[in-house]
């Protein structure tokens, strides 16, 4: 009787670490090497996994997660949970929900992001939103509870902007390519596939072009997971790859059988071993050496960018940037708003608004505007009033975001007001206030 009893007590434990975990949804899995535990994060719980055994440690559900896309992200023993589609950042409290834990109100503006962990502060680069794309890094201001515009060097290049591009971070550096930029086509914007390697050093804050790689080579719709400065990349074939940006090189390892059973869920690297999601939605490990022991072949990852041709015409931009940069600081200051094409450049960052909108800020810059003004601007004749009224609004939101982020001024570029004259209509004027010395 007391084997049965114990026989029957042991069951629930066997079938809690072995089965599908409750057939929920994974996500993604983050390492936590301080615990040395494993967290599985699926569509309603946090799984806490021993690295070793694989058995189930502890199970946490997410209460009010459904309507988020969340990526769990491990900072010394602390987890947090960051919305990819923008700034939200999230911890759970003592009843398992939710608890949103920045100042920001950035929504959807950085949708196809690359974020990463560097000195234990969380850092974001790229993404899309708002009808343009991010070109600058972001970090997490523990003090504030906000997102600030990393600086960069006033010598630096700037490389386009990105998203859904694939980075690394190591050392002093980090490195990204592929992915979505977006290129001007006389008054069209469109968007096409990213070839360039750049690589940023945080000890002198620059940018570099390493160069352009091979897109023959290498398939980005795939599972990543990266050990110190390699990048490991399994695409849809189940073929492997090593990205060696230092050393600018890649390699391609023979396909073995149980790179066939690695779920769609970015694997992680630890202690010599490659954690993954197996099909059946379990959580697996594998020696990094045995499906990296076969090299089928080794080539040159990007052509560097050293060229005779390439040293000219930066040569040429670098002077023609120079006398432009010379004349623009002799006469508008540096510390000014500067409008050049459909970009707005103040200091050493810049944002690109569409032509509409730029017509919109030279035409209040010079008097105050009636709202009924800038309706008649932006209407459609296909739209109803409410509609075009609504265009107009997020046309002036869609403004004041950018200026924000821009120059960090917490304050609105563009106010709604009652008329001093009349108050029967509303106008809209600059913030001279707040924005008047940069104008």
């Amino acid at each position: 009787m007391k084997l049965f009893l114990k026989i029957f007590f042991l069951i629930p434990v066997f079938s809690f670490s072995q089965e599908n975990y409750f057939n929920e949804t994974p996500i993604n899995i983050s390492l936590d090497s301080i615990n040395k535990q494993i967290i599985y994060q699926t569509n309603k719980s946090l799984f806490f996994i021993d690295s070793e055994k694989l058995n189930i440690l502890n199970r946490k559900k997410i209460l009010g997660s459904g309507t988020l896309n969340l990526h769990t992200i491990v900072k010394k023993n602390k987890i947090l949970f960051l919305d990819k589609n923008g700034g939200d950042i999230f911890i759970l409290n003592s009843k398992d929900s939710l608890k949103k834990d920045d100042n920001s109100h950035i929504k959807k503006f950085f949708l196809g992001n690359f974020h990463f962990i560097k000195n234990d502060t969380l850092f974001k680069h790229g993404g899309y939103g708002y009808w343009t794309q991010s070109n600058f890094i972001t970090y997490y201001d523990e003090l504030t509870k906000e997102w600030q515009i990393y600086s960069i060097s006033k010598t630096s290049e700037i490389p386009r902007s990105a998203d859904t591009h694939i980075g690394i971070s190591w050392g002093n550096y980090y490195s990204f390519f592929g992915g979505n930029t977006l290129i001007e086509n006389g008054s069209r914007i469109k968007n096409r596939r990213n070839k360039e390697v750049w690589s940023f050093n945080f000890n002198n804050k620059e940018w570099s072009l390493l160069g352009k790689y091979k897109e023959s080579n290498l398939n980005l719709n795939s599972e990543i997971f990266s050990n110190e400065g390699d990048l490991y990349i399994l695409d849809e074939t189940k073929q492997l790859f090593k990205v060696d940006i230092l050393n600018n090189s890649i390699t391609k390892y023979k396909r073995t059988p149980i790179l066939y059973d690695f779920y769609k869920v970015n694997p992680l690297y630890y202690n010599g071993y490659v954690y993954y999601v197996n099909n059946k939605g379990l959580v697996s490990k594998t020696l990094l050496s045995e499906i990296t022991r076969d090299i089928e072949n080794t080539d040159i990852f990007y052509s560097e960018n050293h060229t005779l041709q390439i040293i000219l015409i930066m040569l040429f931009i670098s002077v023609t940037s120079s006398i432009c940069l010379y004349f623009l600081t002799k006469y508008r200051g540096r510390n000014k708003l500067k409008f050049i094409k459909n970009k707005i450049h103040y200091k050493s960052k810049f944002i690109e608004l569409d032509d509409l909108s730029i017509s919109i800020i030279k035409i209040i810059s010079k008097r105050e505007t009636k709202l009924s003004e800038i309706l008649e601007l932006v209407s459609q004749s296909h739209l109803s009033k409410i509609q075009n009224e609504r265009n107009r609004n997020l046309i002036i939101s869609k403004i004041n975001l950018k200026l924000k982020i821009l120059t960090k001024n917490k304050s609105d570029f563009l106010l709604v007001s009652k008329s001093t004259f009349d108050k029967q209509y509303k106008i809209v004027s600059i913030n001279n206030s707040r924005y008047g010395n940069l104008l």
